[in-house]
């Protein structure tokens, strides 16, 4: 078996030891394209540990022993597909933070494939640099350390939110709380770049506590939870800095879409291939929100 080459290591601010860094997975068998996705990624990040390699087994060695944080493979290695050789290593306890194909051409099995090896993204060849650009920035903040507060009156609803935030991909830690007044304090005392805040909280909804916290100019953006139709309330909280609405029960893609929005991320294409509706169905996001007949009539005027 040929050792994978490694290309550059990683020396973190932290004093990380070359050995300790995790590396960037490139595997595919055109030696071209390896360059070609190295460099790019090396643009991105000078002192990235790249690790290259041609081979389904070489692949299995680097995930089970490197452990990347990201990697890029291609449909076809030289002795097998990329899709067979993650699903060997995976078998074996391997696993990908961030996975994403290359292809030189979409199928439609290749969503199923993607979904079930848990793939971030795939990529239709030729590589597009600014798309490449945008993975490798989305793959840098899903690794941020974030703090975000559930309000949630249901705890059904706050275990099923935990989970599919634990399963996102990014970097989460979740604060919970059943009171709206215990969310406006922590808030106040805390930094979370997002909030879902529920309309059904009892001692103070999330409408309410949004219009409270408006004008302490807070850092964070507001997803309401509601079980109502979502465009309404949309409507009633587009003037409060509330960003978000999302109808329960919502799905894990809703709340990717939430998060992919929140943090100024391009939105996969696979994440939009897997959603029917473009918004993802329960999401409603209040800035694509059409003006209101009262903001249309007072434009007209002006």
């Amino acid at each position: 078996m040929i050792t994978p080459e490694v290309k550059a290591v990683s020396m973190s601010a932290a004093g990380l030891r070359p050995e300790a860094a995790q590396p960037v997975l490139i595997a595919d068998c055109d030696a071209a394209r390896r360059d070609a996705l190295s460099g790019l990624v090396r643009r991105f990040e000078p002192a990235a540990a790249i690790c290259e390699v041609a081979s389904g087994p070489d692949l299995v060695e680097v995930m089970l022993n490197r452990r990347p944080s990201l990697a890029f493979v291609s449909a076809q290695l030289d002795d097998m597909s990329g899709p067979e050789a993650v699903a060997l290593a995976r078998k074996s306890g391997g696993r990908l933070p961030c996975l994403i194909f290359t292809a030189p051409r979409a199928f439609p099995q290749w969503h199923e494939i993607a979904e079930k090896l848990g793939a971030y993204e795939v990529l239709k060849l030729p590589l597009d640099p600014a798309h490449i650009d945008a993975l490798l920035l989305a793959n840098q903040r899903r690794q941020q350390p974030t703090s975000v507060l559930v309000a949630c009156a249901s705890e059904v609803g706050r275990r099923a939110i935990q989970r599919v935030l634990a399963g996102s991909g990014f970097s989460l830690t979740v604060e919970e709380t059943d009171s709206g007044r215990h969310a406006r304090k922590l808030l106040q005392l805390a930094t979370y770049p997002l909030a879902f805040l529920d309309t059904s909280l009892p001692d103070l909804d999330g409408l309410e506590l949004a219009c409270q916290l408006q004008p302490l100019g807070l850092q964070t953006q507001i997803a309401l939870l509601t079980s109502q139709d979502p465009k309404p309330v949309a409507q009633a909280a587009r003037h409060v800095g509330v960003e978000f609405v999302l109808k329960m029960p919502f799905s894990a893609r809703d709340i990717a879409l939430t998060l992919h929005h929140a943090f100024g991320l391009r939105r996969p294409y696979l994440l939009n291939a897997l959603t029917k509706d473009p918004e993802g169905g329960a999401l409603v996001r209040v800035a694509a929100l059409p003006p209101s007949r009262a903001s249309a009539q007072l434009r007209t005027q002006v």
